[in-house]
């Protein structure tokens, strides 16, 4: 057979991979441990996301204060459980359109469930708790606006990294809160998050963006700002994924968390990540450390709002 034959013979034959390759460099080298994963269908699935930026969520025009949704585009008009995120970034930088979203989108799209991201304004002229007050009025929105937004709050999941690892799990265990109305989630997940301030100002290494976000007064605001004082019998369940080589928030400040919620006997979990440090998204750490969270998220998602995998 001439060799062209071959060739052609053999991309007709491969033509999903081939496409699913392509998409890959499209869309980064983040994404190829997760999409030859999942196979082809969910590479299709995934290739089919709609967006929609800048949503605003409290009254203002103020880029902080705007939300962006992802859903998969097959279900677009069905009502779906939903992540609602939160970025990182010391409380005093970050985005909502990051990479970790971009990347956990597509992996809950592909389970059926919607994304929210959440801006928030930051920290230095705006301390705690003006950050709280955000995400709790884009809560508010979400739960007001559920019908257009087609998601369903009852079956929300809260997910945050690092400073907003800390503002989700806040938000989900001081409710109610203030004047803002919304769902408890069924389950928050918790990136490498702070929990206990006062572990953390002080000493010969103080956490200086923790300082930052608690404000002048930051050893006054250390206890109410943090979400270990709010654990009750009715705290939701937890998923914390924490790296065992953090230098930015010590991986303590997970485990503690842990060990208290344990008390509730709520079915909180705690995944260590061997050799890992702060920021990481899953394929930064390679295909078996992305597996081992991967596969903890989807048995959170099972046990809280039995979500299984396409």
């Amino acid at each position: 057979m001439p060799k062209i034959h071959r060739v052609t013979k053999w991309l007709v034959r491969h033509r999903l991979t081939v496409v699913a390759a392509f998409m890959c460099l499209l869309l980064g080298g983040a994404y190829v441990v997760f999409l030859f994963k999942h196979g082809n269908s969910d590479v299709l699935a995934l290739t089919q996301m709609t967006e929609q930026q800048d949503i605003p969520y409290c009254n203002t025009k103020s880029k902080y204060q705007m939300l962006d949704t992802y859903r998969p585009k097959k279900l677009a008009q069905q009502t779906l459980p939903v992540v609602v995120y939160v970025h990182g970034g010391g409380w005093s930088s970050g985005n909502k359109h990051n990479a970790l979203v971009s990347y956990y989108a597509k992996f809950f799209a592909a389970r059926g469930i919607a994304t929210i991201s959440v801006a928030y304004r930051l920290s230095g002229a705006n301390p705690y708790p003006v950050q709280n007050n955000d995400v709790a009025c884009a809560l508010a929105y979400i739960n007001t606006h559920s019908e257009e937004l087609h998601v369903n709050p009852a079956k929300s999941i809260f997910f945050g990294d690092s400073a907003g690892g800390h503002l989700v799990a806040f938000a989900a265990l001081n409710n109610p809160y203030g004047k803002y109305k919304y769902d408890t989630p069924r389950g928050v997940i918790d990136f490498y998050g702070v929990s206990d301030f006062s572990k953390i100002i002080n000493g010969s290494h103080p956490d200086y963006n923790a300082r930052r976000y608690l404000g002048p007064q930051y050893g006054k605001m250390a206890v109410q700002a943090s979400p270990v004082k709010y654990i009750t019998n009715g705290s939701p369940r937890f998923l914390f994924v924490h790296g065992t080589d953090d230098k930015i928030v010590p991986i303590a400040q997970s485990q503690e968390f842990y060990d208290a919620l344990k008390t509730t006997k709520n079915g909180s979990k705690y995944l260590a990540i061997p050799g890992a440090h702060h920021g990481f998204i899953g394929p930064d750490l390679g295909s078996k450390k992305n597996q081992m969270i991967e596969d903890a998220i989807d048995a959170f998602l099972r046990e809280t709002i039995n979500v299984r995998p396409s």
